[in-house]
């Protein structure tokens, strides 16, 4: 159910930043439901729903590893080949769509294996530490703007990346997109790379402790006061901080250029706080509500979604890029906020009922049977009977 949340999450912030062309231009927003919905995106959703599953993917091998051991099995082989796999989904998703993240996981995945023998403290120790210090320190303006030598500085890297995207989007070539999607994905990588992926790892490194301490267990019943008290933290910093990061986005705080060095520090901060907060305050609240046996009826239509995870996101991009790109439909640059998030929560909806419809016969999704077949390299049994 988490993971069908996140999936959401996702998919509203792809398809109102990514998928429509908005980085490079977007029709004006009208009235106050463009407003909201902007709101909602921005502020809400964007890059929580990708620390969630970040956080999820920690998890995951946290519960492979308490699985090994219990059948005294070797971790090693099996993670690995996950990893390889799911790189290779990633490489290839990356031919329809530059935002996959796929490959990125599987790639931070390895340094997982650094802190299979560390202490749950040190894990978070340096879950603070990955977490926070590259992403306030590297966007300072030397270090970027070394990073970006190589094309120009960073005006002339973005403006490569914008004009290769803007290609991308509008050919009506479904190879020339590919190609171009391709180069996005490599420029992209270059001035980001050095605090995404410690970014990525210290999300996984959060999840990698809930999993070994058994967070989850009985749905989370056996932890509802840990859950409580990270609602109670969790929400008045992520709201503190997203409305501080939202206010001074929109040039709501009175701060004169150029800005000094701690105000670039702290907007640093409060955006990551932002991020965490709120989707600490999502993954508490969604525990505590699964308590409630009416809304857990409502949350278990989810379900389905979160099982076959790979397939409902590839999917996505499947359906977002043939809605948008100019080999598609070709509506990019044409939808105004309220109208992409309203696009977005169609497309979930779709998801949701083929998700349901397609468990009731078979026990994984395409690509989850695929995934399987290449690790375990066996054929696992798909239907269900």
């Amino acid at each position: 159910m988490l993971r069908g949340c996140a999936l959401l999450g996702v998919l509203l912030g792809n398809v109102y930043d990514l998928y429509c062309g908005r980085r490079i231009r977007a029709p004006e927003d009208h009235g106050r439901l463009d407003t909201a919905a902007r709101f909602l995106v921005e502020v809400l959703v964007q890059s929580k729903a990708q620390t969630l599953l970040c956080f999820l993917f920690g998890f995951g091998f946290a519960a492979q590893l308490v699985r090994a051991r219990q059948r005294q099995q070797p971790v090693l082989p099996l993670y690995l080949r996950r990893l390889v796999v799911l790189f290779c989904f990633g490489c290839l998703h990356l031919l329809v769509f530059w935002g996959d993240v796929t490959w990125t996981y599987a790639v931070a995945g390895f340094a997982l294996l650094l802190f299979l023998r560390s202490s749950n403290r040190t894990r978070l120790g340096w879950a603070v530490l990955l977490g926070f210090v590259p992403s306030i320190i590297l966007p300072f303006g030397r270090v970027y703007e070394a990073l970006t030598a190589p094309f120009g500085g960073a005006h002339a890297h973005w403006a490569h990346i914008n004009a290769e995207l803007e290609a991308a989007i509008t050919t009506h070539s479904m190879w020339i997109a590919a190609r171009k999607q391709l180069v996005v994905a490599a420029l992209f990588e270059v001035p980001s790379a050095l605090a995404y992926f410690p970014w990525v790892v210290a999300r996984f490194l959060v999840g990698f402790v809930a999993g070994e301490q058994g967070w989850f267990a009985r749905d989370g019943a056996d932890h509802l006061p840990l859950f409580r008290r990270v609602l109670a933290v969790a929400a008045p910093v992520g709201v503190a901080a997203s409305g501080f990061v939202y206010l001074l986005h929109h040039g709501r705080i009175g701060w004169q250029p150029p800005p000094k060095i701690w105000q670039i520090v702290l907007a640093l901060l409060a955006r990551q706080l932002d991020y965490l907060g709120l989707a600490a305050t999502y993954l508490a609240a969604v525990v505590l509500l699964m308590q409630r046996p009416r809304v857990r009826r409502v949350l278990a239509l989810l379900a389905p979604v979160g099982r076959m995870p790979l397939t409902t996101f590839l999917s996505q991009s499947l359906i977002c890029t043939a809605s948008f790109y100019g080999w598609g439909l070709g509506r990019a640059f044409t939808l105004r906020s309220a109208a992409c998030v309203g696009l977005a929560l169609a497309i979930f909806a779709l998801q949701v009922l083929v998700a349901q419809l397609w468990l009731r016969r078979f026990r994984f999704g395409p690509a989850e049977w695929l995934w399987r077949a290449l690790v375990y390299l066996q054929r696992p049994p798909m239907r269900v009977r």
